[in-house]
This record gives structure tokens, sequence and C-alpha cells, in this order.
């Protein structure tokens, strides 16, 4: 039976103490949603059907819940090669395995759902004109897609990815450590919140250019999830560690004036946008103490700072502003202070 790694637990204690000794401190961007009710989010587990049906006799197990599940299964239900592919999924050794695994971790979804109803709560504050999408979980077979996918109203999690970091098949897949350490039952919540962010950016937003456009969508993505939820640790929301986090809160004022020294802001070379932006260990033209992905903290603190100095500018209004040298004049950004 694999449990979740002493890391990751360990990490889950240390985040949680500044939000409980700060319990009474909003951070401005929490909104009130003291009068936004939604109904109780709902978790369809797709791999509890799949993982629980007779496998010879495959149309006639799923006929009944096609509706349910029309997302996943579509009309292949109906052909033999649809047929064929459900076959061999859920009789697949390694996907049964990781289906048990996932089940021993993911027995009761009553936390996540908690979280998820407050995350929407939020959700309908900031977009109330939007729907909630329609929530499932099944075994993504530890795939490179994103664990959370939203899709045309439909929200998928991959349970499979959510294993604890010290994760047996992890390390046999070859999964870098630095992206592993954060494969655990806490980070899906703010996973769910990156898709939501995604959906509403590429919907409005231009392709990023520059080094500046890039940080700053980014940051907007990062602010997205500050509002959706406000209260856990920002350890949590760009996967740091906490020698990361402190490197870069020790380092932001030298990051910046790094860009700025080497006039790299309004580049457009990829590898230098993927040297600041792309997940990796460390940022290779630091150290390799230093915090990975520099870009997004330096875009998030600037989209912050917009923010807090214009109060009256709402997400959305922040999600369409397409102008990324607007909002780093309107934030006055500061590093260091």
């Amino acid at each position: 039976m694999k449990r979740i790694h002493f890391f990751s637990v360990l990490l889950l204690i240390l985040m949680l103490i500044p939000s409980c000794s700060q319990k009474d401190k909003r951070p401005f961007y929490e909104a009130d949603i003291s009068d936004i009710d939604i109904d109780d989010v709902r978790i369809s587990r797709y791999e509890e059907v799949l993982f629980n049906l007779n496998p010879f006799i495959i149309k006639e197990e799923l006929i009944p819940y096609h509706d349910e599940f029309y997302f996943f299964l579509g009309e292949g239900i109906h052909e033999p090669e649809g047929q064929q592919q459900l076959y061999n999924y859920v009789t697949d050794p390694f996907l049964i395995e990781l289906y048990l695994d996932s089940k021993d971790i993911w027995s009761d979804l009553s936390e996540l759902r908690s979280s998820l109803n407050r995350v929407f709560r939020f959700y309908k504050y900031h977009f109330a004109d939007e729907a909630i999408p329609r929530i499932y979980t099944y075994i993504s077979g530890v795939d490179y897609n994103p664990p959370v996918i939203y899709a045309d109203g439909h929200l998928v999690m991959a349970l499979d990815k959510y294993l604890g970091a010290d994760y047996i098949y992890y390390d046999q897949l070859k999964i870098p450590r630095y992206l592993s350490r954060w494969m655990f039952p806490e980070m899906l919540p703010a996973d769910v919140v990156r898709a939501l962010a995604d959906k509403h950016l590429e919907a409005v937003s231009p392709e990023p250019r520059t080094l500046l456009d890039h940080m700053i969508h980014a940051g907007k993505k990062q602010f997205f999830i500050d509002c959706m939820l406000p209260r856990i640790h920002d350890s949590l929301k760009i996967s740091y560690t906490g020698s990361q986090l402190e490197w870069i809160s020790g380092n932001e004022g030298f990051v910046w004036a790094y860009k700025l020294d080497n006039e790299l802001l309004y580049s457009t070379d990829q590898a230098t946008i993927q040297l600041f932006l792309g997940k990796a260990p460390f940022t290779s033209a630091f150290s390799r103490q230093s915090a990975p992905q520099t870009g997004v903290w330096i875009g998030w603190q600037i989209v912050r700072d917009y923010m807090r100095r214009n109060p009256e500018i709402t997400l959305q209004e922040l999600i369409k502003e397409t102008d990324a040298r607007k909002i780093l004049t309107g934030a006055r950004y500061r590093p260091g202070r």
C-alpha cells in the first residue's frame, strides 16, 4: 500500500501554520462570499464504474451510465472498435493497479468536494454568469496530459497523478523529482483552479509574444488562483519548496534587475522565455539553489500590485486587459519592499 511521502505531510503542516495564525486577516484579493450559495458540487467517478464492470459484456454494462459519462464514451460504445479500446483499458494490469492504489488514497472525496464547493463559490462571485462545470475523476495511466483538463463545460481530474510524492510508479516512470514531489492530494484543488484560469485566459488573451507578455499572462493565472483559493499558502499556488520561496523572497530585486539590465523584458526569444517560465528544478541563469519559474513569480507580484493599487478593477477586467505594459506601469512594481 502506497502512502503519501513524509515531505508532503510536513509541507502541508508548514503551509497551514501561517493560515491558522492569520485566519482573521483577509487578503485583499479574498472576496466576501457570505451571500454566494451554490448547489453542492457533484463529482462523478468514471474509474469506479469502469473498473467494476464485467469486461466481457462491456457495452451492456455501460449502457446505464452512457448519459452520465457521455463525455468519455461518446458514440464509440456502440462500435466494436470503441468496445475493444475500453476492454483493453479495463483489463490492463498497470491501469488496474493504478485504480486500486488511487482507491486507497481517494476512497472518500468529501474533503475534495468541500474544497471545491468553496472554490466554486468564489468562482460564482467573480463569474456570476458562468455555469459550474460537470466534474469527473478518472485514471489517466499517468500520461503527459495536464492532471486536470477543462473542455466544453467538463472538468476532468486524473486521480492517479495525486498518489503521493513517494509513489513507486512515479519513480519507475522516470518523472523528475522536482515534479513528482508535488503529486500529492492537497495539490488537486489548485490544479482545478489552474485549469479554470486557462479556460478564461485562452478565451480572451492573445498569444503572449515577449517575455513581459508571458510574465503578465502567468501572473494573471496566479492571481486567479489567489482569488479562488485565497487562504492556501503561496508555496502550493506556485509549487515552491520552503527554501525556494525563501530564495525568491530574498532575491526578488536581483531577479528583476537581471531582466532589466539585460534588456530581456521585450525579448521574443523562446529559449529566454522558457528559461524564466518553464518548469525546472531551478533557474539556470542564477544558481542551483535558486527558485524555478522566476518569471512566473515576478509576473505574479506585478499583477498583485496592479490589482492592489486598482481595487475597482474586477478579475474579469484583469483577464481581458491585453496590454502587459499598462499592467506593469499601473502596478508601480517595486520588488523587495
